[in-house]
């Protein structure tokens, strides 16, 4: 069940810090406890236990910030253990150096500083931490005495009691955004469940049961049935010697069915469960604690990527063709063709073509690697006849194809000849694609700029998908209005791909989201998906590898994949 963070409270002020070291740093309002242990589990471990215990001491969930190697968490942990992240910022993001110097104003570091009272303090607040009050209606605690509480009381386990094997814990998912905002708004998340007691230490949780105080006027009754329910269960011995009832013969429920409740066994339904086990997290905080031992789920933000991988990821049952198309030179066309290429390539497995269709010299063979020879769209044509032959191999391609070892996806380069005269025609179009078809899965057509061209036209005719990429520049995002207008009045099928386009805002210059979000707001209302990618100077010139982009032009990409592949 997901933590009622409505019941959070701000105070007591909670910051951590995890070190490398095998240390942690805990600060609670005005007092420092330093955790060392022998590991980085451990001392994350440890630490969870002491928010853990605050969560207990206030009677209510508390929220902590959290610093590490991986960026700055925000994190809500309730009395049970229970840990949800409402915000995350990864160090890529975060003023640099990450983590910040602990001369530099960290506050958990400024806490300890801060502190007069030296080690004997330190101590104090280790206990004050460590050990778990009651506080009634009025915040008077009891006596010292009577609240202390051993290792596996703190935790959550009597005595007399281990948590029965059916007991389960839930650890909330972690939710990794670029929002810092503690107060903002924030969503619930999944959560996973930890069945051994092994895995209640491990996750610094305690049992998912715990009594109020029994003087709390204010108990909900659901609480109340839970204690109770646990009160009545019987324990462990005696349900191991519980005698295993059988159904007699007599009874109602072993009576063979009529002939007119009999089914046919062909209708039976699998005895084979769907497979339900969801992958650990891998990113942000809660990739960091899983690296240690925990097996937290994934959060919003990376269950949102994984649905666009396995959007991308579908093989269809035949070729897609998909292509990118503006009026305007200098529109990112190319730049927008390699990179889906590449995500395509590289979650799909293969069988990716990007073909320059420029009716003379395009660019595209410019900005992707060269293979071991000089083959265009040319030596294509010449060879058709033997290419399209019914016993031809996939291998033959290869040498009229540049393959691009990193993005794993093969370019077709248009004609180089500086003083060549050839301009494909629609004929032309139609071989060239017929030799794709056979050979690959998905086909990306760079156009050229002259809408008004025959194998511009007839590529439309091939199209199952059309990609329209406009920069922030005012200029290229009218050329971008203007193609799509005059696809629109070309026939039928023409109208309908303008319509379900996918437009491509890509940022020219840095700082220029309200520019993009502005130009993407404008195309919404008459396209199937706008998809905005921030700026990024490996994508201004020279060759494009889609892993020497910064992590979040590469995200962005996998998004404008995703809405692609949905409209396959």
């Amino acid at each position: 069940m997901a933590i009622d963070r409505s019941r959070a409270l701000e105070r007591p002020l909670i910051t951590a810090r995890l070190r490398p070291d095998n240390t942690a740093l805990l600060r609670v309002d005005n007092v420092t406890q330093q955790i060392t242990e022998n590991s980085e589990g451990a001392a994350l471990q440890s630490l969870v236990r002491q928010i853990q215990a605050e969560a207990v001491r206030v009677e209510r969930p508390v929220r902590v910030t959290v610093t590490a190697q991986t960026g700055l968490s925000f994190l809500v942990v309730d009395i049970d253990g229970a840990i949800e992240e409402e915000s995350f910022m990864p160090f890529e993001e975060l003023p640099k150096p990450w983590p910040p110097p602990e001369d530099s104003g960290d506050d958990a570091d400024e806490a300890a500083s801060e502190d007069p009272t030296g080690d004997a303090a330190s101590e104090e607040s280790v206990s004050d931490t460590a050990s778990v009050s009651s506080v009634d209606e009025e915040g008077a605690g009891n006596d010292a005495s009577d609240t202390a509480e051993t290792d596996d009381q703190a935790a959550g386990f009597a005595d007399d009691e281990p948590p029965a094997p059916g007991d389960s814990v839930k650890v909330g998912a972690m939710r990794p955004t670029a929002n810092g905002d503690t107060t903002g708004d924030r969503i619930p998340v999944s959560s996973a469940p930890f069945t051994a007691r092994s895995s209640y230490i491990a996750a610094g949780a305690v049992a998912p049961e715990r009594p109020e105080p029994a003087e709390a006027p204010d108990q909900p009754e659901t609480a109340a049935r839970a204690v109770r329910s646990k009160a009545e269960r019987p324990a462990a011995s005696e349900r191991a010697s519980a005698p295993v009832r059988t159904r007699s013969a007599e009874e109602p429920g072993s009576k063979p069915l009529s002939d007119q409740a009999r089914r046919d066994l062909l209708e039976a339904p699998s005895f084979l469960a769907e497979p339900t086990v969801v992958e650990p997290a891998r990113q942000g905080f809660a990739g960091f604690v899983n690296h240690l031992g925990l097996r937290l789920p994934p959060g919003a933000t990376e269950r949102a990527e994984r649905s666009d991988v396995e959007e991308i990821s579908r093989h269809l049952s035949a070729h897609r063709t998909i292509s990118v198309i503006n009026r305007k030179g200098g529109a990112n066309k190319t730049p927008t063709v390699v990179n889906l290429a590449a995500v395509f390539a590289r979650y799909g497995g293969g069988g990716v073509l990007a073909w320059d269709n420029n009716e003379t010299m395009g660019t595209l063979g410019w900005r992707t690697d060269r293979g071991e020879h000089d083959s265009t769209v040319l030596d294509v044509l010449a060879s058709a006849d033997d290419l399209l032959d019914a016993k031809a191999e996939f291998g033959q391609m290869s040498k009229f194809v540049h393959h691009q070892q990193a993005d794993k996806f093969d370019v077709l380069r248009s004609d180089e000849d500086v003083a060549g005269t050839h301009e494909m025609t629609a004929a032309e179009v139609d071989v060239v694609h017929s030799i794709a078809a056979k050979y690959y899965r998905l086909i990306f057509m760079d156009s050229g700029n002259s809408d008004r061209a025959e194998n511009w036209l007839r590529m439309l005719d091939h199209t199952d998908q059309l990609v329209v990429p406009t920069t922030t520049m005012e200029d290229r995002a009218q050329a971008a209005l203007l193609t799509l207008q005059a696809v629109q009045s070309r026939s039928e099928k023409a109208a309908e791909l303008a319509c379900n386009a996918v437009v491509i805002v890509s940022e020219w210059q840095p700082k220029e989201s309200s520019i993009s979000e502005r130009m993407a707001d404008d195309f919404r209302p008459f396209v199937r998906d706008v998809v905005i990618v921030p700026f990024d100077p490996a994508l201004k010139a020279g060759r494009i590898q889609h892993s020497a982009l910064q992590p979040a032009t590469r995200r962005a990409w996998l998004a404008a994949a995703a809405a692609i592949a949905r409209g396959l």
